[in-house]
């Protein structure tokens, strides 16, 4: 009896989670945008930015901000023609950001014809006391599930994701 109490309580703790649904895409949306503005000689065809709706406790930024935390992340989107130069800003910026590890940007993120790329040295993603990231996950799994194909446009994109997350208008 012991035994299987003790099986029992094992798989109780191993199966409590605080926030069972961190990576649920229903907290999250996202807004695409067609034009954008750069310097750069070789220059996205557009941009998308994903943002938590439902904040999550970080005690460190409620103490020093006294606001709530939503986590986001920015893609910006070029064509896969564009992938040698993509790797290479990566590079640098990862190369000469401050922040380190899972605060750090410069995701690259490749679905058929298009590369998503994520231009932040710094990320609002990692909760302050548990490290936990919060964005790669559903970004990650939205961006790499996405059902492109050769012919697919930013309006393509932006309907695929629709479907799966709502649109910030």
């Amino acid at each position: 009896m012991s035994k299987i109490l003790f099986i029992l309580l094992t798989l109780f703790l191993f199966s409590c989670d605080s926030e069972p649904d961190i990576n649920n895409p229903k907290h999250w949306s996202y807004e695409i945008h067609y034009k954008i503005e750069s310097t750069d000689s070789i220059k996205p065809i557009g941009r998308i930015e994903f943002s938590r709706t439902k904040s999550i406790k970080d005690k460190l930024r409620e103490e020093t901000y006294n606001e709530n935390w939503y986590p986001s992340m920015v893609f910006d989107i070029y064509n896969i023609s564009d992938l040698k130069y993509c790797k290479e800003i990566s590079r640098k910026l990862k190369m000469f950001s401050s922040c380190l590890d899972s605060h750090l940007g410069g995701d690259l993120i490749i679905n058929n014809n298009y590369i998503f790329y994520n231009n932040s040295g710094c990320l609002n993603c990692t909760e302050s006391e548990n490290e936990i990231d919060y964005c790669r996950p559903v970004t990650n799994k939205i961006l790499s599930e996405l059902n492109l194909t050769q012919n697919s446009t930013l309006k393509d994109i932006d309907s695929e994701i629709g479907m799966k997350l709502k649109r910030n208008e």
